[in-house]
């Protein structure tokens, strides 16, 4: 008897070491995987569009390299500002880990600011706002982009060429330095900026905007547009006018890829907004971990002209899963 019972104190004895000491504390693996389910949010300001598209597929993409517990959403159209907006307030509820997000003008920075104040890491993607409390920037230099414009429509015009803007959404922060960029370089090089026009990076209301500018300005001999979708519109007033002149978007959109591969819309600076989004989750991710991040982070553009736009677009079909 004294025996069993001396078992049985033995046995609640070890029952309690095992329920307070370190045999019950998680693995160290099981611990590591538990923190690495970070919650990183992707917010666009626009989703009716395959350049969002394509945003929406490397944000993904990174959710699924990386291991974290992704969150993606996005305002209806880029017009929609104020939905935005309210997409980043409602979201700052979740609390998540860190936040990309893809804005349209300086008008969310003070949602994004409580952000900061809860120490939620904020990547800006595409768009650059002047805030000093971003971590980063990952996307293009749209001045830059608007320069190179400039750099080709050079090569193709004789001097004093006129040349029409068709501009985006006014006040837009990438739309306004797109087209000063190009204007800066056009009318260093000597060249007429014969009217600058808005049509909110929209393909009808870009029809609408170039039939206006070809009555009013019937010697234009170049059209720049600050998107793909723009760029596609104006081609299609210009062919119904019968003009065969320059015209070159920024984007590099599928549809824009097959149409200047079949000889159509002439140019288009491609943008990469797959690797944006890929690289500010990757990026959010390390700030998190208290590594490094650089403040601003080029994602790289690239001229597509007839000799390489059918190469290009298959890339694009391919990171889109067409």
């Amino acid at each position: 008897m004294k025996k069993i019972k001396m078992f049985l104190i033995l046995t609640f004895g070890l029952w309690l070491v095992a329920c307070n000491g370190e045999e019950t504390s998680p693995s160290q693996d099981e611990q590591e995987s538990s923190s690495a389910k970070r919650k990183i949010a992707v917010v666009l300001k626009g989703a009716d569009q395959e350049y969002f598209k394509l945003a929406e597929a490397g944000a993904k993409q990174a959710f699924k390299d990386f291991d974290v517990k992704g969150t993606f959403l996005a305002a209806s159209k880029e017009t929609q500002e104020q939905e935005l907006l309210n997409i980043l307030e409602d979201l700052l509820i979740q609390a998540p880990d860190g936040l990309v997000v893809m804005p349209s003008t300086g008008s969310a920075i003070p949602t994004l600011k409580k952000y900061e104040d809860k120490n939620i890491p904020v990547l800006l993607i595409d768009t650059d706002l002047d805030w000093d409390g971003k971590v980063a920037y990952i996307g293009t230099d749209n001045y830059t982009a608007g320069q190179k414009v400039g750099e080709y429509l050079e090569e193709v015009l004789q001097p004093g060429a006129e040349v029409a803007i068709i501009e985006g959404v006014s006040g837009a922060a990438q739309n306004e330095a797109r087209v000063a960029g190009a204007k800066d370089y056009l009318q260093e090089k000597g060249f007429k900026i014969a009217t600058v026009q808005a049509a909110d990076f929209d393909r009808t209301k870009a029809v609408n905007t170039m039939e206006n500018i070809i009555t009013a300005h019937p010697n234009i001999q170049a059209v720049f547009a600050a998107n793909d979708e723009m760029a596609l519109g104006a081609y299609q007033a210009l062919k119904t006018a019968n003009l065969d002149i320059p015209i070159i978007g920024i984007d590099g959109t599928t549809d824009a890829l097959q149409s200047i591969a079949d000889g159509d819309v002439t140019a288009s600076i491609e943008q990469l907004p797959y690797t944006m989004a890929y690289l500010a989750v990757e990026n959010a991710i390390k700030s998190l971990n208290g590594e490094p991040v650089e403040k601003k982070i080029d994602s790289g553009i690239e001229l597509i002209t007839v000799e390489n736009a059918a190469e290009k677009l298959e890339n694009v079909k391919k990171l889109l899963g067409k």
